[in-house]
């Protein structure tokens, strides 16, 4: 291209120019406004992508979506039997051997009969007994064997043709030997030596207080 050609474009170029409408000032500042929209919009979006995420992994997490909850179910814990304990010995009982029944058990002695002090005590309470209560009895336990109402109780040891008494209550001891005596408050015409006489206040103290099974030791001197 020749030199004058080239001028003549330049020329022209020069005469159709038209002049920027903003300053230089402005148009940069144009610019970085474009730049912090820009910036503005990459962050919104960035972040409305990670709610959309974030709400989609809740979803899947609490099982609130319409599809099926393909998690495994949680594990059953096994349970298992707790190991026998041994023995305090270390070897097992023997098969054969009889358990100890509650007839073996001792009972405990509740009161004592003092037929030389003709007195009669239980649970630190002492009653005296009538004099003519037998004597003979030697010393030993005797045992509450029964105790009776003589108004419908038939006791072939206290006829009531010989025997009358202020009260019905009567307590039945037996020893070893399955010697009864009979303790009431009896008044008997016989001396059969088979009863012990209480006034009638200790006779239904002794009435409600004894149990049968309950020990009195018969004491001498």
């Amino acid at each position: 291209m020749s030199d004058e050609l080239t001028r003549a474009l330049r020329e022209l170029a020069a005469q159709n120019e038209t002049p920027p409408t903003v300053a230089g000032a402005g148009i940069r500042g144009l610019a970085a406004r474009r730049t912090r929209r820009r910036r503005t919009t990459l962050a919104l979006g960035t972040g409305a992508a990670a709610l959309a995420l974030a709400a989609v992994a809740l979803t899947l997490n609490t099982g609130t979506g319409t599809g099926t909850d393909h998690r495994p179910p949680a594990a059953t814990p096994h349970l298992t039997s707790p190991a026998p304990s041994p023995s305090a010995s270390g070897s097992p009982a023997p098969s054969g051997s009889p358990s100890p029944s509650v007839s073996a058990v001792p009972t405990a002695i509740i009161g004592t009969v003092d037929f030389e002090k003709h007195t009669l005590t239980i649970d630190g309470r002492t009653v005296p007994i009538a004099a003519d209560s037998p004597t003979l009895l030697s010393a030993g336990v005797m045992t509450v064997t029964a105790k009776l109402n003589l108004e419908r109780d038939s006791v072939a040891a206290l006829p009531k043709a010989t025997c009358k008494t202020a009260d019905p209550h009567v307590v039945e001891l037996r020893d070893t030997g399955r010697t009864s005596i009979y303790v009431g408050a009896l008044s008997c015409s016989d001396d059969s030596g088979a009863r012990i006489r209480l006034g009638t206040k200790d006779a239904v103290w002794l009435y409600s207080r004894v149990q049968p099974g309950d020990n009195i030791l018969v004491v001498t001197s």
